[in-house]
């Protein structure tokens, strides 16, 4: 039997706002036991495996990152950061990521889950794995991880992206093929590593699927009950293609039955009202990605009026050129202040509003609020600690909000997933970190040689 026993000064069990004083938690064969008072749960504990204690800490859930590209952990900092989304995709991402190879893909995916990982992110759903990238190596490295990944298999039949055709690198074009790969690659890998890989679909966007794949992708998940993500209105070009098919961006998905459970549509920075009712009646969730947002010059996402309808609202860091990092700590910072300058009201998103977004509202958008997101008996033994041992979290006063304004991914100190810790006393005990920076630095000089842009990178890390 594999049991965990921990304890801090604050345990935030998110089943509701409530703080515990001098909480504790204990798990027994990857499912949560007991959650309370310290002396209430000790009493369950009686010879755990293993013991935390954290007396000037948090425990809370693990944090859930819904939108991730794990390929462009490799990229970060090579490509250029003031463009705009397009050209920042047709010359740089896509001309990268078009050359790479299974072992790019495995390198970038482990860089990208270490850095999660000891960020305390413990689920993530990953929204492109295309197939050059190697799918295998990449399940592979999250089952020897210990995380939770949600891998979606890009699905496309048509270069382009919204209004403009034929503007896609050629190594990243897939084919009507792409959704008979997602098919191999979910009966392989769905519900592997003790059920935590699931295997969805990952539609590349609006403008490079032909409606008879909109249609198949819609059939197939309804079909093998599984997920669906894609990317919805991140920029006004986004809007001009749904207006050059008479449609808004929840009347297109409506038309093809994309909309509902399970249904994870990412960054929705130009929704309408009727958008966001279309979307809270259906079930259908959005991943709020603030960072990538304002990087790119985007827009402001309506994530309070989102809320105000009823939409369930998650956070994603995106990917690697676009935020520049993976921690979900400081994205729910960003996503808090962001809403309050946006609407010039203090109130509008509060640090429970986005802790909520992170934890609970993320377990709902996968279809999993009742297996994660909240600590409770029965629940999967996912669970993080923070240390709030140091001065600019001190002193120690109200713990949520610590964690919001003033913490950052580098506090994580611990990380439990299924009731295996997986990081202890902030080390990384699934992955070598060592080998795997090593090993994503090798594989990037490899890519910008393919690429034929590695004196150019150089000239410029050398300046």
């Amino acid at each position: 039997m594999t049991s965990v026993y921990a304890e801090a000064g604050f345990l935030i069990p998110m089943d509701g706002r409530r703080v515990i004083r001098d909480g504790a938690i204990y798990s027994e064969d990857g499912r949560i036991v007991a959650v309370g008072r310290r002396e209430e749960v000790k009493e369950q504990a009686l010879s755990p495996e293993h013991v935390i204690k954290l007396e000037r800490g948090i425990i809370l859930p693990g944090l859930i990152n819904t939108h991730v590209h794990l390929a462009q952990a490799l990229i970060r900092g090579v490509v250029p950061d003031d463009i705009e989304l397009i050209e920042w995709l047709r010359d740089w991402v896509w001309p990268l990521q078009g050359v790479y190879d299974e072992e790019d893909g495995r390198a970038s995916a482990e860089l990208c889950i270490s850095e999660m990982l000891r960020t305390g992110t413990t689920t993530f759903l990953e929204v492109h794995v295309h197939k050059r990238y190697g799918f295998d190596g990449i399940a592979e490295a999250v089952k020897n991880s210990g995380i939770r990944g949600f891998l979606s298999k890009s699905v496309m039949d048509q270069p382009g992206y919204a209004t403009q055709q034929g503007i896609m690198h050629p190594g990243m074009i897939e084919g009507p093929e792409s959704l008979q790969h997602f098919k191999e690659y979910h009966r392989r890998w769905d519900g592997e590593a003790d059920g935590r890989i699931r295997v969805w679909i990952g539609l590349r966007t609006p403008g490079a699927c032909s409606d008879d794949l909109f249609h198949e992708s819609a059939r197939l998940a309804k079909e093998l009950d599984t997920g669906i993500t894609m990317h919805l209105a991140e920029v006004r070009a986004d809007i001009d293609y749904f207006k050059s098919r008479g449609t808004t961006p929840t009347g297109f998905l409506e038309r093809f039955n994309l909309l509902g459970r399970k249904r994870v549509y990412i960054h929705c920075v130009w929704l309408s009202r009727e958008d966001m009712r279309r979307m809270a009646a259906t079930g259908s969730s959005v991943a709020h990605c603030p960072s990538s947002n304002l990087k790119l010059g985007s827009g402001l996402a309506p994530v309070a009026e989102m809320r105000e309808e009823g939409v369930n609202v998650a956070l994603g860091t995106d990917g690697g050129p676009s935020n520049d990092t993976y921690d979900m700590i400081r994205e729910m910072k960003l996503a808090s202040i962001l809403q309050k300058g946006r609407t010039l009201n203090p109130k509008s998103m509060g640090a429970w509003d986005v802790l909520e977004m992170a934890t609970v509202e993320g377990a709902k958008a996968l279809g999993m609020e009742r297996e994660v997101g909240v600590l409770k008996p029965g629940m999967k033994a996912d669970f993080i600690t923070l240390s709030l041992d140091r001065p600019g979290l001190h002193p120690i006063s109200d713990p949520v909000s610590l964690i919001v304004y003033a913490a950052n991914g580098l506090d994580v100190r611990d990380v439990v997933i299924d009731g295996r810790v997986v990081v202890r006393e902030g080390v990384l005990q699934t992955l070598d970190e060592e080998e795997v920076m090593k090993r994503a630095r090798e594989r990037l000089e490899k890519v910008l040689e393919k690429d034929g842009r590695l004196e150019e990178v150089k000239s410029r890390w050398q300046r």
